[in-house]
């Protein structure tokens, strides 16, 4: 499952003359452009979710540098209906939140329209299920939540493959291997009980998001999704160069979705307040930013 940033509108994408992860994405899958024709503005409770694209084109660069670079050659497996076994997914991320997205109203708007996006259709029931006994939940789900925070609180985090920061379009991590463009993955699309989620800086860039906040939020929706791995692709932002060892951090203290949700809550608060000013990683964990000051200390060799 790939995820993808979206304005309002499909066809924003491609009006744009600096191709980033949307319009990359639409000029090697030229068949998602059929769905500018028929996708209607999405709601905050809703997600595209496009299945069998075939991807045609190579591409080098990225934004201004981006170059098509030859013919690709789909190698993915049929499904069923004779589509590939690919699926695409649209959400809309807030655009230019500024401060207002450490908000509860824009934390939950984030990680609902995360989850619309990461969810499995085919395991409606098992989510109900697994719903069911927690009326908080229930009363809060798709409502203006503003009392307790702790929907999330039964779930515990990915831990078969976690989320891990890649340093370029080009590689990603996955567990502890490096897969190329190529390969991305492609054992844990064999079937949909695999099917996990690649996906990158959703809402930050031109969109003005926190890039620790988005990727956290990504984590915890893919998570309560019950999806078995994410996949992140940090296009070496700087802000993100603590990723993988605060997830590993998070994971090996086997935090649930709700333990996690409520630290980024008490975190965007703090930010709203303007009682802080670090990023996520290094608020939650304080060792980051010693480790960084003790770099920074290290004399130069003569």
């Amino acid at each position: 499952v790939f995820s993808v940033t979206t304005c309002w509108h499909l066809h924003d994408v491609v009006e744009s003359l600096c191709y980033v992860l949307e319009e990359i994405r639409f000029m090697i899958n030229p068949e998602l452009i059929a769905g500018m024709l028929f996708m209607p503005c999405m709601a905050d409770n809703e997600a595209i979710e496009i299945v069998g694209a075939e991807r045609f084109s190579n591409y080098t660069g990225y934004a201004s540098s981006f170059r098509f670079s030859g013919d690709n050659v789909d190698k993915r497996n049929f499904d069923s209906m004779g589509r590939r076994k690919t699926k695409i997914i649209a959400i809309d991320a807030l655009c230019s939140p500024g401060k207002r997205q450490f908000g509860v109203e824009c934390l939950l708007r984030e990680i609902n329209k995360a989850f619309c996006g990461f969810v499995d259709q085919s395991r409606c029931q098992q989510y109900q299920r697994l719903f069911q006994d927690d009326e908080l939940c229930r009363s809060q789900i798709g409502k203006d939540v503003k009392g307790p925070l702790d929907m999330f609180k039964d779930f515990f985090l990915l831990n078969e493959v976690p989320s891990v920061a890649s340093e370029s379009n080009e590689e990603m991590l996955c567990g502890q291997g490096i897969l190329s463009s190529e390969e991305k993955c492609s054992q844990h699309l064999d079937h949909q009980d695999q099917m996990g989620i690649a996906t990158g800086n959703w809402g930050c860039g031109a969109f003005g998001g926190d890039p620790e906040l988005k990727a956290t939020i990504q984590w915890l929706a893919a998570s309560q999704a019950l999806r078995p791995f994410i996949s992140y692709y940090t296009f070496g932002v700087e802000a993100l160069d603590t990723l993988e060892q605060a997830t590993e951090w998070i994971l090996s203290h086997e935090w649930t979705v709700g333990e996690l949700w409520k630290m980024l809550v008490d975190y965007s608060s703090q930010r709203l307040k303007g009682e802080t000013d670090l990023g996520f990683f290094r608020w939650l964990l304080p060792s980051l930013t010693t480790c960084d000051d003790m770099m920074l200390d290290v004399p130069e060799m003569p």
